[in-house]
């Protein structure tokens, strides 16, 4: 089983050498470089790298260049390499558990794994929505947690992601002093976490509205 540091404020800690068969990284597939998202994982110069940012630039007569911004799991390092659109990158494949969001302190969140109780910390950047999916962290919230396992570091928390969807309530509402001619009118909402969304006209304080964390867009009335 994979122990984690279960104290709060404790880093994440492998404790045992069986996880390579819960949670393994199988480079099984190549993707063109154009194809790669940010957040991917890759196996490049014999390193596991995370895509931090890419960048699809054009160079004239039709070529065309991917700059990619990567960051080196193991080391932390960081590079900046450039690749032909032709280029491949083996992909690695990372597991994924759920776990639930705990707290966030000093630039880092909190995570407890519902059924065993045990804790991972993460850098807020490994979170694939940036500082906007940050914004929309909510108490015990169901966060999707990929692991990666290499012989040199055992098993480590990667990135992590809030569902596409969530639940929230409204603590407060800006009401619009005039009615527009056409159309839904929309008003500014703060969220219990502190989010701001804007809600349709009929939408009072204390509903529970369902959110597209994605776009920061209401949804509907939950």
């Amino acid at each position: 089983m994979l122990k984690l540091a279960a104290a709060r404020g404790r880093p994440f800690v492998l404790q045992s050498h069986k996880t390579a068969a819960i949670y393994h990284a199988h480079r099984d597939y190549k993707l063109a470089v154009g194809s790669i998202r940010k957040g991917q994982v890759v196996q490049h110069k014999d390193r596991p790298m995370k895509v931090i940012n890419r960048d699809h630039v054009s160079t004239g007569r039709g070529g065309a260049v991917v700059k990619m911004d990567l960051q080196d799991i193991l080391s932390g390092q960081k590079a900046n390499e450039r690749f032909k659109s032709s280029d491949s990158l083996e992909v690695l494949t990372l597991a994924d558990e759920t776990y639930q969001f705990l707290y966030s302190d000093a630039g880092k969140i909190h995570l407890l794994h519902g059924e065993t109780y045990e804790e991972v910390e993460l850098d807020e950047s490994a979170c694939d929505l940036g500082s906007k999916g940050i914004s929309m962290l909510e108490d015990g919230m169901p966060i999707a947690v990929s692991f990666l396992t290499t012989p040199q570091a055992g098993t480590q928390p990667i990135t992590f992601k809030l569902p596409a969807q969530y639940e929230y309530t409204v603590q407060s509402v800006i009401e619009r002093a005039g009615q527009a001619a056409k159309g839904t009118v929309y008003k500014q909402a703060t969220l219990t976490n502190g989010a701001k969304v804007q809600v349709p006209e009929f939408i009072s304080e204390g509903e529970k509205i369902v959110v597209d964390i994605n776009e920061l867009k209401y949804v509907k009335r939950a």
